[in-house]
C-alpha cells in the first residue's frame, strides 16, 4: 500500500473517531486524542438530549415510526460513542497491533472497498441534502449521517487489518511451498500470526457484534416502511422512498458480506497450509517429524477470527444471518396479513 493511501486511511479513521492515532510522534497522538474527546463530548450531549427531552414529532410520518427511526439512529450514535471511547483507552494496544502488521501492497480488493466507501459517503451526503430540501431538517440528519458513516467504516478498518494478516499468511505459505526447511522459524511465525489474530478479535469483536445487531434494527425500519407504504398508505410509493429504504440496509449487508468473505479466505488459507504440509514427503525422519509437528500445531491452534467467542466470522455465519433475517421477514409478513384482515 502506498504511503499516501496509508495516510489517507489513517486520517479518515481518525476523523470518524475509530482510532486515537497511529503516528509515532507525541503531537500526532495528542491531536488524535483531542479529536476523540471532542467526538465523545458531542455524542454524549446528543445521547443526553435524547433521553431527557421529548422526541420532536414530524407531521409527515406517524409518531410511532418517528420514534422507531430516532431509536435506531440513537443506537448508531451510542455504538459510535462506544467505539470512540474504546479507541481512546486502547490506543496503545492498537498501535502495537499496527506495528506487527506492516502494510501490504495495494490490491484490487482494497481499491474495491475504497470505492464502496466513497460511494456510501456520496449517498449519505445526497440523502442529507434531500431530507433538508423536503423537511428542512439538516443538523440532526447531518449528525446521524456522520455516525452512520463512522460506524460502517468500522467494517472497512477491520477488513484492511484482516487483509494484512492474509498477506503475512500468504508469505508463510509461499515459504513452505518453496522448500524452506527451517520449520522452527515457520512454526514461530505461525504462532505469532495466531496470537495477532486473537488480539485483533479481542479489539474488534464487541464492536462487530453490536454492528451485526444493528443490522436487525435497519430491517425493522425497512419493514415499517413497507407496512406504511403498502397498507397504511402513509407514504406514496416512489423511487425516492425505495432508494432511501434500500440505502438503510443494503450497504450494511455488503459490509458484513465483505468482512465475512475476507475472514473466511484468511482461515481457509491456514487449512490449505495444513493440507500442503501433510502432502510434503520429508527427506529424513527428523524432517518428517518437524512437518508433523507443524501440522499438529495448525490443527490445535487454528486461525479463526471470532466475535466475543460467540461465533466465527466466515461465510457460514453470513448464511446463518441471512436465514435469520428471512425468518424474521416471514413472521413480519404474517403479522401484516393479520393486521390487514
Amino acid at each position: 500500500m502506498s504511503l499516501w493511501l496509508e495516510h489517507f486511511l489513517t486520517g479518515y479513521f481518525q476523523l470518524c473517531g475509530l482510532v486515537c492515532g497511529w503516528s509515532g510522534s507525541r503531537l500526532g497522538r495528542l491531536l488524535g486524542s483531542t479529536i476523540l474527546v471532542v467526538i465523545l463530548i458531542e455524542l454524549a450531549g446528543e445521547i443526553e438530549t435524547y433521553f431527557t427531552e421529548e422526541t420532536p414529532e414530524i407531521k409527515s410520518i406517524p409518531a410511532y415510526f418517528g420514534k422507531v427511526i430516532m431509536g435506531v439512529n440513537m443506537a448508531y450514535k451510542m455504538i459510535h460513542a462506544w467505539i470512540a471511547f474504546w479507541a481512546l483507552f486502547e490506543c496503545r494496544r492498537l498501535r502495537y497491533l499496527m506495528e506487527e502488521l506492516p502494510p501490504v501492497k495495494a490490491t484490487p480488493f482494497i481499491y474495491r472497498h475504497l470505492i464502496l466507501e466513497i460511494a456510501l459517503f456520496a449517498c449519505n451526503a445526497f440523502l442529507v441534502v434531500s431530507e433538508y430540501n423536503i423537511r428542512g431538517i439538516y443538523l440532526e440528519n447531518l449528525r446521524y449521517a456522520y455516525s452512520l458513516q463512522a460506524v460502517r467504516a468500522r467494517y472497512l478498518q477491520m477488513t484492511l487489518l484482516v487483509d494484512r494478516l492474509d498477506g503475512q499468511l500468504e508469505q508463510l505459505h509461499h515459504r513452505v511451498m518453496t522448500g524452506s526447511s527451517d520449520y522452527k522459524t515457520l512454526r514461530l511465525d505461525y504462532a505469532h500470526l495466531a496470537k495477532v489474530t486473537r488480539s485483533l478479535s479481542h479489539l474488534f469483536g464487541l464492536s462487530l457484534l453490536l454492528l451485526n445487531v444493528l443490522c436487525l434494527g435497519d430491517w425493522i425500519i425497512v419493514c415499517n416502511v413497507y407496512f406504511m407504504v403498502a397498507y397504511l398508505q402513509v407514504f406514496p410509493a416512489s423511487i425516492f422512498i425505495f432508494c432511501q429504504t434500500l440505502f438503510v440496509v443494503f450497504p450494511t449487508l455488503v459490509k458484513i458480506w465483505s468482512i465475512c468473505a475476507a475472514c473466511h479466505r484468511y482461515a481457509s488459507k491456514s487449512k490449505h497450509l495444513q493440507q500442503q504440509l501433510n502432502d510434503l514427503p520429508g527427506q529424513t525422519p527428523l524432517e518428517r517429524s518437524q512437518i508433523e509437528g507443524f501440522s499438529l500445531q495448525i490443527m490445535q491452534d487454528p486461525i479463526q477470527i471470532d466475535v466475543c467467542g460467540i461465533y466465527h466470522l466466515n461465510l457460514q455465519t453470513l448464511a446463518g444471518m441471512f436465514f435469520f433475517i428471512l425468518e424474521a421477514l416471514v413472521i413480519f409478513l404474517q403479522f401484516v396479513s393479520l393486521v390487514r384482515t
